[in-house]
């Protein structure tokens, strides 16, 4: 029996909201994280072997965390599988065999549509300062330090050319994060803490103190 030793997969992404393929062998995942990035520089997941099973870790388009766990037979075997967030069911990706993976993207309204709108770091004013600010801005989300005071935050990232918007999902607060110069990146850097006020728009340079 042939069994393929390369698998493909295809996250959505909730900073650029475009489609990344990521093609890797099933010998190079373990118990350390095989860490996935996009190419607008976000880092949108890992995929992780645990005993039998087998972890994806990403987000799903509103920014929310995913964990998705499958069967060593499903995982490394199977020709398609629909990578489905279980608490709305929004799909955010595809899981498989590379030409059954691009034929589903191909096939998918919901990714094809969005994939022409994915930012390259081509698009960035300047790409060292854009993933110093998305570095800093996903350790602080990691430790549970972007919030909003609304009822149900749920606080996504959208990126521009030369700036970063964090979008509360749920009330529509926003913040604006300049990431196109030296200072954006040294600001961003002594942040502690990030709390957006319910149904408001601010810039970070306006509203820095309310912010830590």
């Amino acid at each position: 029996m042939i069994v393929e030793t390369e698998r493909t997969l295809a996250l959505l992404c909730p900073a650029c909201q475009g489609t990344q393929f990521h093609e890797f062998s099933i010998f190079g995942i373990g118990h350390k994280p095989y860490p996935l990035q996009c190419r607008c520089g976000f880092a949108h997941g890992q995929v992780q072997r645990t005993g039998s099973r087998y972890t994806i870790n990403a987000f799903s388009l509103t920014g929310e965390h995913v964990c998705l766990a499958f069967p060593a037979k499903e995982f490394l075997r199977a020709p398609l599988v629909v990578l489905i967030e279980p608490t709305f069911g929004d799909n955010i990706g595809f899981l498989g065999r590379g030409r059954d993976v691009q034929e589903a993207v191909a096939n998918s309204d919901a990714l094809s549509q969005s994939s022409g709108d994915a930012l390259d770091v081509e698009d960035f004013e300047n790409p060292d300062v854009m993933y110093a600010v998305l570095a800093r801005l996903q350790q602080l989300a990691g430790e549970g330090k972007i919030t909003c005071r609304c009822d149900h935050p749920s606080v996504g990232i959208d990126i521009y050319p030369e700036k970063v918007e964090l979008v509360c999902s749920f009330c529509g607060s926003a913040v604006v994060i300049g990431a196109s110069a030296p200072y954006h990146q040294e600001r961003v850097a002594h942040l502690s803490e990030i709390v957006m006020e319910p149904s408001s728009y601010a810039y970070l340079s306006e509203r820095l103190k309310p912010l830590i």
